[in-house]
């Protein structure tokens, strides 16, 4: 057992902002989790004393990619009559810590360009008539203001070697400063002096294995960490501090699983006593780093709580875009600019007139020259726009999002069960009402499936219809499956995304002609899910039966969708398990 003390959050977070500015570019950089406020502007700050980088450049998350990357510059183009290069904003920053502003909301273009510069330190530009190669060794701070929902890409979050999250840090949570600025420089005349033995190496690797993680950069952003705090703690040898605070820095925040650890060895037998004659024990060695005892260090200084955060935020990391706002589809005049291409404007779409006029200004004097000799005239000195000079803007458009929820409000759903159920609904609700989704209710009971509440976004409206439902009477399962599928058409055709959520014991007895039949409800239930499993729309069963049944699962994987069982589930127990599952 190794005796550690706790070490709060704000420790971590001010070692990751010495380390960040000592390691700079060689550790890819930091994926800050925390909400926009004075903790958050305090550690930045801290970042920039101790790089002595003031101030610290930051990229919007709609940069326009001309921006981001650089291009043909305009002005210079058209005075010198020859294209001439601009540099973007990551050739600007070589060299230089960027911050990259709600990085959960980053496109998946703008996400390419700064793995790319992660990975190899520069950028290739090929674009309006430019071919070049600009160095963009940088070091990333990418904000995450995103809910338990959305995260950063997962491929911009690998390339970062420190994961922080200070989402329950509060002012009154921020210790004195450990480190200045001499520390850290200091730090860098040092660091290169710095080794790491090749136990401590393989007990890292062997770490990540067994947390589950695939990808093999962690492991050596975590190699990079403890060299660097070795160097903060001006010892030229790694301990096993400086490894267990690469493990809490680098590691255990993208844990997949958490290792067992090993049994301890039994007690050795006591060794019979020496004679005077006998020679005595050579002296032992250091014994080698134990990778149980590492990992159990590094847990121990964790604060409480936070252990149990790690299945929401490996889910997290997993994803490979944000949220359940809606799929994104392109549109001509209506959403967010994401581009130009070459188009025909007669055939609708908005003229894009930098990147038209970028597109033309290098062929000018070729122009003029092609119009002189063909009309043996110096030609006006006025810009010549072709076809294939014209450039579009694209756009793109979310899509509305509609979750519909299906409740079994029949007498085989206990009223305590189908109260929790409703309670669940209601809290999703809100969730719905802050994305903007649009939600549905279909009841079903008796020999019927009802639309209590069309699609609306109405709050206050969905929870009056909810709170309404009666509950009592058979399960008309397959009216109710049939009814769900007639709205993910009806809302395939209107462009929205719907997901549905089915609460049920699975327990059908009405058939599609109304008569009462178990056997007979049940086969028409299960041909009514596999029409609806055709549908795009996403589905998840929560089987509220007391005791977990095999036909909600059986209706779950007909419906190619994702099964809950949560016996004994309060409402608030039942709104995170939906949380987790839905898309």
């Amino acid at each position: 057992m190794v005796a550690t003390e706790t070490i709060s959050p704000w420790t971590d977070a001010e070692w990751a902002a010495a380390l960040i500015a000592l390691t700079g570019e060689t550790l890819g950089g930091v994926h800050l989790r925390s909400p926009p406020g004075p903790v958050r502007d305090y550690w930045l700050k801290r970042v920039k004393q101790l790089s002595g980088q003031d101030p610290i450049r930051k990229i919007p998350a709609n940069i326009p990619e001309g921006r981001l990357l650089g291009g043909i510059d305009l002005g210079a183009t058209l005075q010198h009559g020859k294209p001439i290069a601009e540099t973007g904003m990551l050739g600007e920053c070589h060299g230089h810590i960027v911050i990259a502003a709600m990085a959960e909301r980053l496109p998946r273009n703008t996400v390419h360009h700064l793995c790319t510069a992660l990975d190899h330190g520069a950028i290739t530009l090929a674009r309006d008539g430019i071919e070049a190669e600009t160095p963009a060794r940088i070091a990333l701070i990418a904000t995450d203001e995103g809910t338990e929902d959305e995260s950063a890409h997962a491929a911009l979050i690998d390339r970062l070697g420190i994961l922080l999250d200070m989402t329950t840090l509060g002012i009154h949570d921020v210790d004195d400063e450990i480190f200045r600025r001499r520390d850290v420089e200091r730090a860098i005349n040092a660091l290169a002096r710095v080794t790491i033995s090749e136990e401590h190496l393989t007990a890292l690797a062997t770490l990540t294995a067994s947390l589950g993680i695939d990808s093999p950069r962690p492991t050596l952003a975590a190699a990079k960490v403890a060299r660097a705090s070795a160097a903060l703690r001006q010892s030229e040898v790694v301990k096993e501090e400086d490894v267990a605070r690469a493990l809490r820095l680098c590691l255990i925040p993208r844990a997949q699983q958490l290792p067992e650890m090993a049994e301890p060895p039994p007690e050795p037998e006591p060794e019979p006593e020496q004679t005077d004659d006998a020679e005595p024990p050579p002296m032992a060695e250091q014994p080698p780093p134990d990778e149980d005892r590492l990992l159990e260090a590094a847990l121990a200084q964790l604060p409480a709580g936070l252990l149990e955060q790690l299945q929401t935020r490996s889910a997290r990391l997993r994803q490979s875009s944000t949220g359940s706002a809606g799929d994104q589809h392109r549109h001509q005049n209506r959403g967010r600019p994401t581009g130009v291409f070459r188009g025909d404007h007669r055939r609708g779409g908005r003229v894009n007139i930098l990147a038209t006029l970028r597109a033309a200004a290098p062929w000018q004097p070729l122009r003029r020259q092609e119009q002189t000799e063909r009309d043996n005239e110096t030609p006006p000195r006025h810009l010549q726009i072709r076809r294939d000079d014209i450039h579009l803007t694209r756009f793109q458009q979310r899509r509305e999002t509609l979750t519909l929820f299906v409740v079994d409000a029949s007498g085989s759903a206990a009223l305590q069960r189908l109260a929790e159920a409703k309670g669940a609904v209601e809290l999703l609700l809100a969730d719905c009402y802050v994305r903007r989704d649009q939600v549905a209710l279909i009841a079903f009971r008796d020999e019927q499936a009802e639309l209590l509440l069309p699609p609306t976004r109405s709050l206050v409206r969905a929870k009056k219809t909810l709170a309404a439902l009666p509950g009592g009477g058979a399960t008309p399962m397959a009216a109710a499956l049939d009814l769900t599928r007639d709205m993910a058409e009806r809302a395939g055709k209107q462009g929205t995304t719907m997901q549905y959520i089915i609460l049920t014991d699975g327990a059908a007895n009405v058939a599609r002609d109304g008569t009462r039949n178990r056997e007979a409800g049940t086969a028409d239930a299960l041909a009514a899910a596999r029409m609806l499993a055709l549908s795009p729309s996403n589905g998840l069963v929560i089987d509220t039966a007391q005791r977990p049944q095999p036909r909600a699962r059986e209706l779950a994987d007909t419906l190619r969708g994702t099964y809950l069982a949560l016996p004994q589930a309060d409402a608030q127990t039942l709104n995170r398990a939906i949380r987790a599952a839905t898309p």
